[in-house]
């Protein structure tokens, strides 16, 4: 434990230092939340159309959050790859695995509590406690799949803010099955996030969406345990 407390403590130093760490932590997520309660509500009275897509476009707007999260990390992942820490900790008390679990799960518990206050912003009082709770979870769990992504396929954090810009769209692109109605929509349903969209819609509209819930840790999941399984192996191999 006193370990993974002095890694934490070592972390929050590294953040610290470097200004874009810090802006994606902190200041990225607190201005998402700004713009969610103070100008989403001015452009829907200026646009009133965009009132009919509110709980989408706040549900994007917390995606944005998480991700970022797991740029952060990412990019120090890739920090310490160049540094060759990741090697040494194969000799090391700590071990590849507690290190990933720790680094990874810091940054899980941080989308949850970014993602769970995005879900109580107006417009998604449909959702109950238990709801919200557990689409805060759906959501945090891109942090960790940003993470392994950009770590998994980025040589350094230069490639790895190119690979963010492609994943962000890519993670975006399930919006649009809320625009379709042909069987495009399911082939939409290969990214994960598909499921998490859907899950909250179908929660707002008083459903209890087993199927969305179901399909949506499945996909995490195995899209998880996939890039895990590739940051390893093009890390350590």
């Amino acid at each position: 434990m006193q370990k993974l407390l002095r890694l934490a403590w070592l972390d929050f130093n590294m953040i610290l230092r470097e200004q874009m760490l810090w802006f994606m932590l902190f200041v990225v997520p607190g201005l998402q939340f700004s713009l969610a309660l103070l100008l989403l509500p001015w452009l829907e009275r200026q646009f009133p159309v965009m009132a009919d897509y509110h709980p989408l476009i706040l549900m994007l707007m917390t995606l944005q959050v998480v991700t970022s999260i797991g740029f952060v990390l990412a990019s120090m992942l890739l920090d310490e790859r160049d540094e060759q820490v990741l090697t040494a900790l194969r000799a090391m008390p700590v071990g590849v695995n507690a290190f990933l679990f720790y680094r990874l799960s810091i940054g899980t518990f941080m989308a949850v509590l970014f993602s769970y206050a995005m879900l109580t912003a107006p417009g998604m009082e449909g959702l109950g406690p238990a709801a919200r709770f557990t689409a805060a979870l759906l959501f945090a769990s891109a942090a960790p799949i940003t993470t392994l992504a950009l770590a998994a396929f980025s040589g350094n954090k230069v490639e790895g803010l190119a690979v963010y810009k492609g994943l962000s769209l890519i993670l975006m692109i399930p919006a649009g099955s809320f625009f379709l109605s042909s069987w495009v929509n399911y082939v939409l349903g290969i990214v994960p996030v598909y499921w998490t969209l859907h899950y909250v819609d179908e929660a707002l509209a008083g459903n209890m969406a087993i199927m969305e819930l179901i399909l949506a840790l499945a996909a995490h999941g195995l899209a998880l345990w996939g890039l895990f399984v590739l940051f390893k192996r093009r890390v350590f191999s």
